[in-house]
């Protein structure tokens, strides 16, 4: 194999990891009907351009995880969701809830409200360390955490149902603690279950 065609293979897996950990699920092929949400196949429609064109900017950072900072960090300014760099523009996120359909918007919403406890954590977190960064964390990690917390509150019409799945979640349960189950804390809270 040539080493442009080695190198474009690299690349091509490297977008595919670091969009496993983000809400966005591109369409590569340009086909929405190929796209496969995994565990829960719920379509969320982000725009894909911006995420290439931060992808070919940010590439080649030195570390990892900077990468993918840098990458989402420049993708979520973009489109809106986040401005100068790790401020979280929640009005965008709660315009994009409401075009979800009417079974999605309050697991989004919670999983909203879950993930913006732990952002200002992380905020706080950072900003003590100290440590000068060359791109914010916070986009990345916000909207991984979205990711995380909505696919355990997926509706049951739309799991995949495997031991993966299930491992996975259970996971992220762990990872998370106690109350990210969104009909979990609606029972809690002396409403009833869907599910």
């Amino acid at each position: 194999m040539h080493s442009t065609a080695l190198g474009r293979v690299c690349s091509l897996v490297v977008i595919a990891l670091i969009q496993v950990f983000a809400i966005v699920d591109f369409n590569f092929d340009d086909d929405p009907k190929s796209d496969a949400q995994f565990c829960c196949m719920v379509e969320h429609t982000f725009p894909q351009e911006p995420f290439r064109t931060c992808y070919e900017q940010h590439k080649n950072s030195p570390d990892n995880n900077e990468t993918a900072w840098c990458i989402h960090q420049c993708y979520y300014n973009a489109i809106g969701m986040f401005s100068n760099g790790d401020k979280l523009e929640i009005d965008n996120y709660l315009q994009y809830k409401d075009s979800l359909d009417a079974a999605r918007q309050d697991p989004f919403t919670f999983a909203l409200a879950v993930c913006v406890k732990l952002t200002i954590k992380l905020i706080k977190h950072f900003a003590a360390s100290g440590k000068e960064l060359p791109c914010s964390p916070i986009p990345y990690l916000f909207n991984r955490c979205l990711m995380e917390v909505d696919m355990v509150n997926c509706p049951l019409d739309q799991w995949l149902n495997s031991t993966f799945c299930d491992a996975l979640t259970k996971k992220i349960k762990s990872k998370y603690g106690e109350g990210i189950r969104y009909d979990e804390v609606k029972r809690t809270s002396g409403n009833p279950s869907d599910r």
